[in-house]
């Protein structure tokens, strides 16, 4: 079988149609989101997001398993945005250095996770499909879930597009200006969060902030205005994990490995590029 031939497998498999759609939804989603983190520089940030969702749903694994698909995540979600909101005032505050506050909410929370699944989830949870994704776990709920995020993430960003360039590039400015630079502190966190634990299923704690990463960062080579930083790292996260879901189909690989590990290849790609040319 070719790869062209193994397209149509995408029409052909319910699973893998999902899985098609789930990942449309979240590339747009980390597309949107990602020059944020970068502008911000919450890289780890993410990072300690993503791993800290493993408390939530090793949580509702071992005590809220029969809640159903929409139930463990709306507990993952619940307890993750918990842990996250106060990380969020920490940070916001700097009472501690930030760097230092997220190297122990990234382990400690891991660690928790990893004890009450061990403990209490037994035959309940296959964590390695949490920690890595797993296309065949994906289901008609989170195909919603992940569609209405996507639409929530545009609507926040491109209504206050402007306060937001504000915010991201001059907080002092904005601070000093007036502008609720808290509140938009707390919603990059919220938002943050809501696409991580949606997107366990398909990429996984371990996996999901490098495909909140990469995109930003191939942006910035070539955006000339803010407006082109997000449409191009849109369009490369939207492409780029296309393309990565249908080599993992392909060659029958892990999907968010093969996902980031794609968006890895591009980047490095264009950075070679961009030096070839200089």
């Amino acid at each position: 079988m070719s790869y062209i031939t193994s397209l149509g497998d995408f029409w052909t498999y319910s699973f893998l149609t999902g899985a098609l759609l789930a990942t449309f939804a979240l590339s747009f989603s980390c597309g949107l989101l990602s020059p944020m983190i970068v502008a911000k520089r919450y890289a780890f940030l993410g990072s300690a997001l993503s791993h800290s969702t493993l408390l939530g749903i090793s949580l509702a694994v071992s005590f809220f398993a029969a809640t159903g698909p929409l139930g463990l995540f709306l507990i993952t979600l619940f307890v993750t945005l918990l842990l996250t909101l106060f990380l969020a005032e920490a940070t916001y505050r700097q009472t501690t250095p930030g760097d230092s506050l997220i190297g122990i909410f990234y382990t400690v929370t891991m660690g928790l996770g990893i004890i009450v699944h061990a403990k209490f989830a037994q035959n309940q949870g296959d964590l390695m499909s949490y920690l890595f994704g797993n296309i065949l776990l994906v289901e008609k709920i989170d195909l919603w879930l992940g569609a209405l995020l996507s639409m929530t993430c545009l609507v926040v960003i491109c209504s206050k597009f402007s306060t937001w360039s504000y915010f991201l590039y001059d907080f002092e400015g904005a601070k000093r200006d007036g502008l609720p630079t808290k509140l938009y502190h707390y919603l990059i966190f919220i938002l943050m969060t809501s696409v991580i634990v949606s997107s366990l299923k398909l990429a996984g704690t371990v996996l999901v902030s490098t495909l909140l990463i990469i995109p930003g960062v191939f942006a910035l080579q070539f955006a000339k205005s803010m407006k082109m930083l997000f449409i191009i790292s849109v369009a490369f996260s939207l492409v780029v994990s296309v393309l990565g879901l249908s080599l993992a189909n392909f060659y029958n690989l892990p999907s968010g490995a093969t996902l980031a590990v794609c968006q890895f290849a591009v980047l490095v790609l264009s950075k070679l590029l961009m030096l070839k040319k200089s």
